[in-house]
């Protein structure tokens, strides 16, 4: 079986979700999402400052969901118990750092920031 090599999307989700595991935060999928997609909520205006903030806008909570879950399957995160939500949220797995830091080394990782386009709602009428 092909070994699971991470690129640059796999490798923006897995250190997104390790930078919040380093902060003693862990996430569900919609929280990476708008971690990803640069939403700037209750939430999420704590972690304006991750590299990982804003780089992602194009891509739909749909294919976050489908890029962790491709993650866990491949054992890079897993899953941690909230008992007072009663809910699994994610962590990066050693199996994760590691694949973090060997992507880290072989690749340059700069990330650009998107500002996701919204429409005007304010116009100056002459």
């Amino acid at each position: 079986m092909k070994e699971f090599a991470i690129n640059q999307t796999y490798y923006k989700v897995l250190l997104t979700i390790s930078e919040l595991n380093k902060k003693s935060y862990y996430p569900l999928n919609e929280g990476v999402f708008k971690i990803l997609a640069g939403v700037i909520d209750d939430e999420t205006s704590n972690f304006v400052n991750l590299v990982t903030f804003g780089t992602l806008t194009s891509y739909s909570s749909k294919k976050i969901c489908h890029l962790t879950l491709m993650l866990f399957r491949h054992e890079l995160i897993g899953k941690i118990f909230d008992p007072e939500s009663k809910k699994l949220y994610l962590r990066t797995t050693e199996k994760g750092e590691y694949a973090l830091d060997e992507f880290a080394k072989k690749h340059k990782c700069s990330f650009a920031r998107k500002k996701a386009k919204s429409a005007i709602t304010i116009a100056k009428i002459a």
